[in-house]
């Protein structure tokens, strides 16, 4: 039990003072009286700041209500249910409003709700994903609820309670949070009397006020936390320390950090003299340390070279370093850790052997870190760790998951803060700030879980800070186990379980981690590319997956990869170098072999890369898909001088996509693969590269000598332009001829460099049905017209053995069926293809796509999904199968 303590600055009215706030009930159970009357608390308003704060939230929710928000749609979650109302169980739906954003899942602790739909209030943005309106609607901000409607309704208060973790129990109330504060109108205090309740609906509208407490508060239910202005105050230095421990105590996947590992080649001492460090070897000794990841930046710096490491070992003052440095150094003296290793410091920058051994050894520096420092806002080394916040407002991350753009304001002129004595603790006083800021509502029977993710759109909250624009920082953050973001907004820790934002909110799902990572790089073979159990595709060309893609895109490989291509190097042939930690780690765990960036085990899917310099959205809000192009995310070039060979994503720079394929049904196979290390590192630098790619083995019967061997190879096709009448895909369109009854197969074409000219002739080599890998040989001649006469001034790469070549020299010479046959040219890709395999009813004489028809029942019989072109699981839209005649190629 808490009573109010004493007066704070904005005193709030008697009323507002009655209200136990902390122990509000949810908003499905009963409402807390508060003003008997709309007229009362309007009256109450003008004087007391927490009344106003309440009649928005009131009103907030009688415009949810409505299906607007700030002017604008949502989404809404539907659920049929069995509702218990006292002794009589009766059927209700029950309606939850969400954000903006589409929730990435929907986890609440459900208890018997069965299936979700999903459904807007507004119009549905191209992607799919967000709630928009491109037409004008009443803005409903300032909504007025009608004075017949409202005007003597009593107003009610209700906790917004989410779930932190399972129940242990029926009765276990402990996994409880409360997250917020919302308002309603109602006749009673049942929520089935809100205004616009209809008597068969459960409508949870959410909170629109905000709660948090302070750090040394009993209210250990009450998550929420003001962010520090300052993130070398003691109370950031105090949340630091509780996250390690907690970390360490409490997080079985991450486990204690080591007590006492080897020491990198060379450390600072932060405790060498009173206002000094100083730089050593430390030659096989051990302890803790920790390690800071920061930008160097583009102004001149203090750096390790052969002529100041002296200086460096003798010691410097600490005032004479960067600022960045100073603040890192600030931060370990305070956990009381004795050494600090900074790269820039601790490697000899201009001696290139030690540069790359010290290079090498960077998976083991992180690896066993202590903690990372991350300067995450900082531009350069003399920024600072700690950024500049000149007010308390920002927009908090359920905010962004959200889809919304208000800022949170904890301590401005719409907040109030209550201060409580408890007491089982006389005389300690225990604050709660309540603050404007929608959430999503909360059942009491399925409680809305507090991870991000669960209730809108995952992020990673470090993304847009500018430490995360530089390449090389992505394995210090992905091989850290535990580290601390300084960013703009707040503070973030992050390990191998979770990260926690420093006002209370927890991101489930890690970006960045090397358990994950390891885990991920184990998978079996079925688990590759798309799933068996995906769903279905009704849309030609689209995945049965759709966005939700296979293992190593959540925190796998090819995520990280798809990060890392979007960062930027100073040093354009660092491209491999920068991420030789990771892969080195990666192949010490997993026995793996490593080419140029791709994996062994997983080289197939590896290797179905694109470039992806923009976003690109299918907009099927009508009856036909048009692509749209969003956000621009980098610029592909292909690097002055060779770094990798042409069927590695490291051989270009520019953002990176992977494009999953169907792993049941590959109808190519790497037999062999190799790459030459430039250095000493087997995971930096390369200066050549081949791979040899061909088809499964394929048993056949060869009369009476039983079963023989065909040696693997793979379907190659020519690729050739295509004119349709309207192009509804990504990419150029683009054919191959078949030259059998399955005829012309259309293709979308993406070009490894968008802004080089189309130069045909193309080939494609398939990986699976549908994808293929877009050659040309490296060798030229010269052009030939249609009559086959030489074009003298222009030249053309030379053709590649192609599959229809082999059934034409086969059909002419029966006994070559048995042959293997290679292509005798070198090739390099250029590309990617994606294929369609022609469904002939579709399409009219011309050959052009023909508008759909209505389904004629009568004509056609009963609509069953086996009459309607589609693809299920891991099947594939391609035209491609195994028994295609194949052809070996080499590409450089």
């Amino acid at each position: 039990m808490a009573t109010a303590g004493k007066e704070t600055p904005s005193r709030p009215c008697s009323v507002c003072e009655s209200v136990v706030w902390f122990e509000l009930q949810p908003e499905d159970v009963w409402g807390t009286p508060h003003h008997a009357t709309r007229r009362a608390l309007e009256a109450s308003a003008k004087s007391c700041r927490l009344c106003s704060m309440i009649l928005r939230a009131a009103i907030s929710n009688y415009r949810d209500s409505q299906g607007r928000r700030s002017g604008k749609g949502y989404w809404r979650r539907f659920n049929a249910i069995k509702y218990h109302d006292g002794s009589s169980v009766r059927d209700i739906t029950y309606v939850k409003e969400l954000g903006a954003y589409m929730p990435a899942s929907l986890r609440d602790d459900n208890k018997g709700f069965g299936r979700s739909i999903l459904a807007a209030t507004g119009i549905i943005t191209a992607d799919g994903l967000h709630v928009d309106d491109d037409r004008e609607v009443p803005n409903l901000e300032l909504l007025k609820v009608g004075e017949d409607e409202s005007a003597d309704l009593p107003v009610w208060l209700y906790g917004n309670w989410w779930s932190a973790r399972e129940p242990s129990g029926p009765e276990d109330t402990s996994h409880l949070r409360l997250m917020g504060v919302g308002a309603r109108f109602g006749k009673t205090r049942s929520h089935f009397d809100a205004v616009n309740c209809k008597p068969d609906q459960a409508h949870i509208r959410g909170g629109s006020l905000g709660i948090c407490t302070s750090d040394d508060s009993l209210f250990s239910q009450i998550p929420g936390r003001l962010r520090e202005m300052n993130s070398d105050s003691d109370i950031a230095i105090g949340r630091l320390e509780k996250w390690l421990k907690d970390c360490s105590l409490n997080h079985p996947l991450c486990g204690s950090p080591p007590l006492n590992p080897a020491l990198p080649t060379r450390v600072i001492d932060v405790f060498a003299s009173d206002r000094g460090v100083a730089v050593f070897k430390s030659i096989g000794m051990r302890g803790r340390y920790v390690t800071l990841s920061h930008c160097w930046g583009t102004s001149s710096r203090l750096m390790a070279t052969k002529e100041s490491m002296k200086d460096l070992e003798e010691g410097i003052a600490v005032s004479f370093l960067p600022k960045t440095f100073q603040d890192a150094i600030n931060i370990t003296k305070r956990l009381g850790i004795k050494y600090l290793w900074i790269d820039c410091l601790c490697i000899i920058q201009d001696d290139p052997e030690d540069w790359e051994r010290e290079a090498s050894a960077m998976s083991q520096v992180y690896r066993n870190s202590y903690l990372t420092i991350s300067a995450a806002a900082s531009q350069d080394s003399y920024s600072g760790c700690f950024p500049k916040r000149d007010n308390d407002s920002y927009i908090s991350p359920a905010t962004i998951s959200l889809g919304y753009t208000t800022p949170r304001e904890a301590t401005g002129p719409r907040s109030q803060s209550m201060v409580y004595e408890h007491t089982t603790q006389l005389g300690k006083k225990n604050t709660i700030y309540l603050f404007e800021e929608w959430l999503p509502g909360s059942s009491y029977y399925s409680p809305q879980n507090t991870e991000m993710g669960s209730f809108g759109k995952r992020f990673d909250p470090i993304a847009d800070e500018p430490l995360s624009t530089r390449a090389w920082t992505l394995q210090e953050r992905l091989l850290s186990p535990r580290i601390i973001h300084y960013a703009r907004d707040q503070m973030y820790f992050e390990c191998e379980s979770c990260m926690n934002s420093e006002d209370g909110f927890t991101f489930g799902d890690i970006f960045f981690g090397m358990k994950r990572l390891l885990q991920t790089q184990r998978i079996p073979h079925n688990l590759h590319g798309l799933s068996s159990s995906a769903g279905v595709s009704f849309i030609a060309g689209q995945d049965a997956g759709g966005m939700y893609l296979g293992a190593r895109w959540q925190g796998g490989w090819l995520s990280l990869i798809e990060n890392y291509t979007m960062r930027n190097l100073t040093v354009r042939q660092d491209k491999l170098t920068a991420l030789s930690g990771v892969a080195r780690a990666v192949a010490e765990e997993t026995k793996d072999l490593y080419f140029a960036g791709l994996w062994g085990r997983h080289f197939t899917e590896d290797l179905c890369w694109r470039m992806y310099p923009q976003e690109e959205i299918d907009d099927r809000r009508d009856a036909k898909n048009t692509p749209v192009k969003g956000k621009v995310l980098g610029t592909v070039r292909r690097p002055a001088e060779y770094r990798a060979p042409s069927w590695s994503w490291a051989s270009l720079d520019g953002p990176v996509r992977h494009i999953p394929l169907s792993y049941s049904k590959l109808v190519s196979k790497i037999i062999k693969c190799s790459t030459i290390p430039a250095g000493k590192d087997p995971y930096g630098r390369v200066s050549g590269g081949r791979l040899d790619i061909q088809v499964m083995y394929l048993q056949i019967s060869n009369g009476t000598r039983g079963v023989r061997l065909i040696p693997p190879q793979g379907p190659v096709y020519e690729v050739k332009p295509h004119d349709p009448k309207r192009w509804d895909r990504h990419g150029i369109p683009v054919e191959i001829d078949l030259e059998d009854d399955r005829g012309i197969s259309i293709g979308a074409l993406h070009l490894d460099l968008p802004s080089e000219p189309i130069s045909y002739p193309y080939y494609a080599l398939f990986l699976d049905p549908s994808k293929a890998l877009i050659l040309q040989s490296k060798e030229l001649e010269p052009k030939r017209n249609i009559d086959g006469t030489d074009v003298t001034d222009t030249l053309a790469s030379k053709p590649i053995l192609t599959t229809c070549d082999i059934n034409r020299n086969v059909a002419q010479n029966p006994q070559m069926k048995d042959y293997t046959f290679k292509a005798i040219l070198d090739a390099v890709r250029v590309g990617v293809g994606v294929f369609v395999k022609a469904d002939k009813k579709s399409l009219d004489p011309r050959g052009e796509e023909k508008e759909p028809e209505p389904w004629d029942e009568a004509k056609d019989g009963k609509l069953t999904l086996d009459k309607i072109l589609h693809v299920s699981g891991d099947e594939s839209w391609g035209p491609i199968t195994k028994e295609d005649a194949k052809v070996w190629v080499s590409i450089i």
